[in-house]
């Protein structure tokens, strides 16, 4: 498989976050995998992102609010989609009518933690159905708590401008939605919790990401005081 991060170029050293899902796809029957941080605000920033496809599913989720990632931040334990043409996805039907269009056959998202808290998620997929085998779920729990430190500081490196580089592959701390649902949060006179919801409703029913709709607004392109159409 290849692997893109950002920032790479050929002849370079790989970025420090390509350390985060490579052990995943290296001792685990998957195809690719995501790292995500989650802040007690609810604030989400991607750390590292094996492909196009594993960001593709990490977007799917962040912009509807709901998926096996949002399960598994909810119930703090691992969240196992075999297969994702015959599984019920009445827990997250926005999701689940999305992702039978992609080509993941099998989803997996494990809760990281740091002591008792739950920080992060690592969301991995399979291009065919298939279950992860017990000693599978235990060697990817581990790893999933072994990277927990790592990826809480690769994003307060992000956060303090001292990280990566957003790209189309790794969100990074997503600077420009946090901007942006502070700038809805005073044009509505709302909480900030209201405007972030308002923001992704909005990208749903546009059919657009919520990254490029904040972008948009943080461009002062999109008011959320004007009427949208």
């Amino acid at each position: 498989m290849v692997t893109i991060e950002a920032g790479h170029v050929d002849g370079a050293e790989p970025p420090r976050s390509n350390a985060l899902h490579a052990g995943f796809l290296a001792r685990l029957p998957v195809d690719g995998a995501s790292v995500s941080m989650v802040t007690v605000a609810g604030n989400q920033s991607t750390v590292s992102s094996s492909d196009a496809l594993a960001t593709r599913l990490e977007q799917l989720q962040y912009d509807l609010g709901e998926g096996p990632h949002y399960r598994a931040l909810e119930l703090q334990k691992p969240v196992l989609v075999p297969d994702v043409e015959a599984a019920d996805h009445s827990v997250w039907p926005m999701f689940g009518h999305a992702v039978v269009d992609t080509d993941a056959k099998a989803l997996f998202s494990f809760p990281m933690r740091i002591g008792a808290a739950t920080v992060g998620v690592v969301d991995l997929y399979r291009l065919s159905p298939g279950l992860l085998s017990d000693r599978d779920v235990a060697q990817a729990t581990a790893l999933a708590g072994a990277a927990a430190g790592r990826a809480a500081a690769y994003a307060a490196a992000d956060a303090d401008g001292d990280g990566r580089h957003d790209s189309a592959l790794v969100g990074g701390t997503r600077r420009h939605v946090h901007q942006a649902t502070g700038m809805i949060a005073v044009q509505l006179d709302t909480s900030v919790t209201d405007a972030f919801a308002r923001l992704r409703g909005y990208a749903y029913v546009v059919g657009r990401s919520v990254d490029d709709i904040a972008r948009d607004v943080v461009a002062q392109t999109l008011d959320f005081t004007e009427p949208t159409g």
